[in-house]
């Protein structure tokens, strides 16, 4: 019978070969294994369990605010779902391979989600970008939080269907300003349009330069990152910004040493799909999202 439990400082050496497998569906955890250096990982943001057979490890999963799964299968999701259901329901997001993900959904009491995202293609360049990087994106900078806040914001709503900021903008502020701090955070600002004239004072109505591009470099791991955030001003879409913006990112981030660029996207987001492979991502996988 599987039985779930905290993985141990002696179950590292199997976690980095599970992960090193599949390093773009792995990234969050390959991130925290380089901070941590061991597979005992527990914080207020977390726990790192593994379902076992016996005293072997056959999967494993993160939960917290995000719940991660590693080499699950039906059954080890089976064993997971009774202690998530025991413990009962909390806000957080399950993320991952997509058969992964509906399953686990499946088998929670939970009721209803806030939303779900059944297919995101799950996507990858690790060569040079096909398209000419745009030479105007540029790392952010604190001053111009004003109108990279109001950017993501509405890039959140969009994409999440739920506005960050309805309880509130102070934490999302924080996780931004977090974000711009942090060397992660790439855009093209200005107060023209490419195409001439200036700028609608949008989203930022009280700044003159606003967002035209935005990407962020959501997870960090050594050899391979994940894009998360991209943005388009509606006033630069279909001009090939978009496409520029991010072979500007990846450009940047192969040359600081992260050869594998990763992200994933909404499968009925086609405009967003086709520009991804004209810079030259492939889809080495897909995604499932489930918020609670």
């Amino acid at each position: 019978m599987l039985r779930v439990a905290r993985l141990g400082h002696q179950h590292t050496r199997w976690l980095q070969g599970l992960l090193a497998l599949k390093p773009c569906e792995n990234v969050y955890l390959l991130a925290l294994l380089e901070v941590s250096q061991t597979a005992q990982m527990s914080s207020p943001a977390g726990s790192l369990l593994g379902v076992f057979d016996g005293d072997r490890p056959v999967a494993a999963y993160w939960v917290g605010g995000n719940i991660i799964p590693v080499a699950a299968t039906p059954e080890t999701n089976r064993a997971l779902a009774a202690k998530l259901n025991a413990d009962g329901r909390y806000s957080c997001s399950l993320i991952g391979d997509r058969r992964v993900i509906l399953d686990l959904h499946s088998r929670l009491n939970w009721g209803r989600p806030r939303g779900v995202r059944a297919r995101q293609p799950l996507l990858a360049i690790s060569s040079p970008p096909l398209v000419e990087p745009d030479d105007e994106v540029r790392l952010v900078t604190l001053d111009q939080l004003p109108a990279v806040f109001a950017a993501s914001v509405d890039m959140f709503t969009n994409e999440v269907g739920f506005s960050p900021i309805e309880g509130g903008e102070a934490s999302y502020l924080a996780r931004v300003r977090s974000i711009i701090r942090g060397g992660n955070c790439f855009a093209r600002i200005s107060d023209t349009l490419p195409q001439g004239g200036p700028v609608p004072r949008w989203p930022a109505r009280d700044q003159d330069e606003q967002v035209l591009f935005k990407a962020d470099i959501g997870i960090r791991a050594p050899r391979v990152v994940q894009v998360q955030g991209v943005w388009v001003h509606p006033e630069v879409r279909n001009l090939g910004l978009g496409a520029a913006g991010m072979a500007a990112v990846v450009a940047r981030t192969q040359e600081a040493g992260h050869p594998m660029v990763s992200l994933y996207a909404n499968d009925y987001n086609q405009v967003a799909l086709r520009m991804y492979q004209r810079v030259g991502f492939d889809q080495v996988g897909t995604f499932a999202t489930v918020m609670y």
